[in-house]
């Protein structure tokens, strides 16, 4: 069974504003909850939804969590070759928003535990599903194209302006080049660098085509979800096969029960 659509259509031809009202509508998701989760206020979500004002940089990975929607479509509406076009289970998202504070390296491990506890489990109580782990054969393989070697390394612990900083020494850009194709002046761009300040949205596409990065990369250090996971692409696109299949209630409540209690475990070892 299919749960939650994370596929996004073209909306180049939309405003930011629109694609979020958009996802809002879709997720039955409030302003005032979108505004908490950001920890802005609901004044600057409507701006945002109205085209009034346009999110900063530094609330967009938190802002396409709650909205379950890829970075890249969100800022640009294009539908890229390496976006994941999968149906995420419900409570996914919230999931994975609370391993975030887990190291990279254990994400996938965390991942496996929590996948081999939900299938093992249910085919345990399930008789008629003993063999539910198994049962891949039906699910629709990656296309080849899809498999390229990624394009950046996974560079998480690295700050925006240090990716930024590492893609123009590497490609030997100098600041006056990136202001002229970005239409900004020498001077914001060596504030990037030097992280006194964040592009804007609207800058975003353009700085990406100059740096030929990753837009998902240089916002988050990660080019998509498998790889900010650790875990191989047909392994997590098997996982969430298997998922898929179960019925949305039981995958919503074991996830959200795992949710709890990896944040216990993290607050025990603060404290």
């Amino acid at each position: 069974m299919k749960n939650n659509h994370i596929v996004h259509l073209p909306a180049e031809h939309l405003q930011i504003g629109e694609r979020i009202k958009l996802r809002i509508k879709y997720l039955n998701c409030s302003q005032y909850d979108l505004a908490r989760y950001c920890n802005v206020t609901v004044r600057t979500v409507y701006n945002w939804c109205e085209n009034k004002s346009i999110p900063e940089l530094k609330v967009i990975t938190l802002l396409c969590f709650r909205l379950q929607s890829h970075i890249s479509w969100l800022i640009t509406g294009r539908v890229e070759q390496h976006q994941w076009v999968d149906e995420f289970p419900d409570g996914f998202f919230d999931f994975l928003n609370v391993i975030r504070e887990v190291p990279a390296e254990s994400r996938g491990d965390v991942l496996r535990s929590v996948f081999n506890m939900v299938v093992n489990l249910y085919s345990q109580v399930n008789s008629r599903n003993r063999h539910f782990i198994n049962d891949v054969d039906s699910y629709t393989p990656l296309d080849a194209s899809y498999f390229q070697v990624y394009k950046h390394e996974m560079q998480e612990n690295l700050t925006f302006s240090e990716r930024f900083t590492l893609q123009k020494i590497q490609l030997n850009l100098s600041n006056n080049t990136i202001a002229m194709a970005c239409d900004v002046s020498a001077k914001t761009v060596y504030n990037w660098s030097t992280g006194k300040y964040l592009p804007s949205l609207e800058s975003l596409p353009t700085l990406c085509n100059v740096l030929r990065a990753n837009l998902t990369w240089l916002v988050t250090g990660a080019c998509d979800v498998p790889q900010w996971l650790n875990v191989e692409q047909m392994e997590f696109k098997s996982m969430l096969y298997q998922l898929n299949k179960l019925p949305v209630r039981i995958t919503c409540q074991i996830l959200r029960l795992t949710s709890i209690i990896v944040k216990e475990i993290q607050g025990a070892a603060v404290r």
